[in-house]
């Protein structure tokens, strides 16, 4: 057994080597490098009256750099095949599990809300879970299809005057039973009597989504989370403060990376994909805003968006 694992590691060792020796960075760095040696050697040769040997040393160099070049066209062309064949997968994978879910969906809120009186508090319960997961794994592929819009830029957004004071509204009423369940006190203030934007009321509604309910996973029990709305400038701003578990200051810029989770969060949280504030980005700067955060470990975080205001 020892000499079969050990031929194993020779194996990935050998493999990994080659791999290595394929790929496109890998050769550039041996092209620059060719080229910075052709260079100098291009100048010594010079100084010598001996033009057949500069024309032999340049057509050398010319060959090689047009066989590296190759390889590395080639390993693009192939990079960007793969990437195309796995988003198209995603996408694939994404739509044929939709049907599915919607039809469990249906069928246990129909369960629930006919049937109740018909079964016992176990019965209910399992169903009431089976519900719970089904919408869970429903969010799930409804976040592969927006990562896969975004990342083939077919994310098209609506543009239309949009109430974010009453999505705000909407989205704290379907969350406040997760936030009542750890006793976090949610306090919404707002400066103005009219709040309008200019964007996707539903993709508005989602970045609202994902920032309150990543606020109410991270922060303790018996915590707070303000929720600020209010116009600067001709944009709209929405903020909310939490005094959660915060983000490591090494990890900040990677904050918005797709299937980026910081590793404190891990532990506080096993539940999560990493690509809420990924989709969220996207759609307000694609919808003519911006979005920003502070944060500190142990302390908090702060995360904002901003929306082109409707001017009256």
């Amino acid at each position: 057994m020892k000499i079969v694992n050990d031929l194993d590691l020779k194996k990935q060792a050998k493999d990994l080597g080659t791999s290595v020796w394929k790929t496109p960075s890998f050769l550039f760095i041996v092209m620059g490098a060719i080229i910075i040696v052709a260079m100098t050697a291009t100048y010594y040769i010079a100084r010598y009256d001996q033009p057949e040997i500069l024309v032999g040393a340049e057509s050398l160099v010319v060959a090689i750099l047009f066989i590296i070049g190759n390889s590395v066209i080639g390993k693009v062309e192939e990079m960007a095949k793969l990437n195309k064949l796995k988003t198209e997968f995603v996408s694939v994978a994404s739509h044929q599990l939709r049907t599915p879910l919607s039809a469990i969906r249906w069928e246990t809120e129909l369960l629930l809300s006919k049937l109740n009186c018909g079964l016992n508090d176990k019965q209910c319960k399992s169903l009431n879970n089976i519900n719970i997961l089904a919408n869970r794994m429903t969010r799930l592929v409804n976040d592969l299809l927006d990562v896969t819009r975004i990342d083939q830029g077919r994310l098209v957004l609506k543009k239309e005057k949009v109430d974010v004071l009453e999505q705000v509204k909407g989205v704290l009423d379907n969350l406040a039973p997760l936030a009542n369940d750890k006793k976090i006190s949610i306090v919404l203030s707002k400066r103005g009597r009219v709040l309008t934007a200019t964007g996707d009321g539903e993709k508005i509604k989602l970045v609202i989504e994902n920032l309150l309910s990543n606020a109410i996973k991270y922060t303790h029990a018996r915590g707070k989370i303000e929720m600020k709305l209010y116009k600067s400038g001709g944009f709209l701003v929405f903020s909310i403060r939490d005094n959660g578990v915060g983000i490591p200051q090494n990890q900040h810029k990677q904050v918005f990376d797709k299937f980026f989770r910081s590793d404190n969060i891990v532990k506080y949280q096993t539940e999560g994909t990493g690509l809420g504030l990924y989709i969220s980005k996207n759609i307000i700067e694609q919808s003519g805003g911006r979005i920003w955060f502070q944060s500190r470990e142990n302390t908090g975080s702060v995360f904002n968006f901003s929306l082109p205001a409707v001017s009256h």
